[in-house]
């Protein structure tokens, strides 16, 4: 496999700068020491399970073999202060059996109004409107996760902020698709619907880290390329659209991520082109069909 790079690492920049030479460019970046120590102090575990500890909020239940390549998990609702306990917890892949990830903001309230966007991502939402049928609106979304397994994201640029621990992130340029193994589609024709399709995920089981990929097995994930990093308390890493990545904390550790929308022109890859013409389904049919027939495997809820 080829060396590991550097992502590039800048001082905060204005929103201009961010966009045109990274957006713009689609070109990951990590801009430190985004959040002030003002900020940072207000981000601290204890400090987010006073002022939240008690909202009910669902939790990734991947059971006793923790997070695979398959996705196998329910979700299971419980205190906010029971499941970052149970994500402090966790020292490995194996042992990550709950995990809050993609967890809208707006579900807690009082942490929602203590966050500042980075003044580089203030209008991010606005330059570059998709139309009204394709469009969606930005997202907030917290994550207390030891690893998430090596995905990309569909037509989305993310900005991920670390609010407290130390985190490692590998990406993969776009154009290293083909040495990932991305997952195929569902046999049925219904997969073009199908929520549950998985091809933006890799066949590769990443949980013990790149060194221990099978190569015999992979082959062609020799001819990769991985981009690394390891944030800080404070940094944010700009993951543009269709960059594959994974992540494992090197420590327990919060992050909040900003979603918006990649621009049209950024729509290149097939996958992502067949996923834009689906949007109108996604927003407007999606409910009205699932009376019909379970899409989603998140949808099954319990109670911890």
């Amino acid at each position: 496999m080829s060396a590991a790079k550097q992502i590039e690492r800048i001082a905060c920049p204005d929103e201009e700068t961010f966009r045109r030479q990274f957006v713009e460019r689609g070109r990951p970046v990590v801009i430190s020491d985004a959040l002030t120590p003002d900020d940072l102090n207000q981000w601290s575990f204890e400090k987010i399970t006073d002022i939240a500890g008690r909202i009910d909020v669902p939790v990734y239940d991947w059971g006793d073999s923790g997070p695979t390549i398959g996705d196998r998990f329910v979700i299971r609702q419980m205190h906010f202060s029971d499941a970052i306990t149970r994500a402090r917890n966790v020292v490995s892949p194996a042992t990550q059996r709950y995990s809050i990830c993609q967890l809208p903001i707006e579900a807690l309230t009082p942490v929602m109004e203590r966050w500042r966007t980075p003044d580089f991502l203030k209008h991010s939402s606005e330059i570059d409107r998709l139309p009204a049928l394709f469009s969606e609106r930005p997202r907030k979304a917290f994550f207390i996760s030891f690893f998430r397994g090596m995905h990309w994201h569909n037509g989305r640029e993310a900005v991920a902020t670390l609010l407290s621990g130390r985190k490692r992130f590998v990406l993969f340029h776009p154009s290293d698709t083909r040495f990932l193994y991305p997952r195929r589609f569902i046999g049925s024709g219904l997969s073009w619907f199908d929520e549950r399709e998985a091809v933006f995920c890799s066949e590769i089981p990443f949980e013990l880290g790149i060194d221990a990929i099978d190569l015999k097995r992979y082959p062609k994930f020799a001819h990769a390329t991985p981009y690394e990093v390891e944030l800080r308390p404070g940094d944010s890493l700009y993951i543009p659209t269709h960059w594959w990545h994974y992540t494992v904390a090197l420590e327990p550790c919060a992050v909040l991520v900003e979603f918006w929308d990649a621009p049209l022109s950024r729509w290149g890859f097939p996958i992502a082109r067949r996923s834009l013409l689906m949007k109108p389904y996604r927003k407007y049919l999606f409910r009205h069909v699932r009376k019909w027939r379970n899409f989603s495997r998140h949808s099954d809820l319990a109670s911890a």
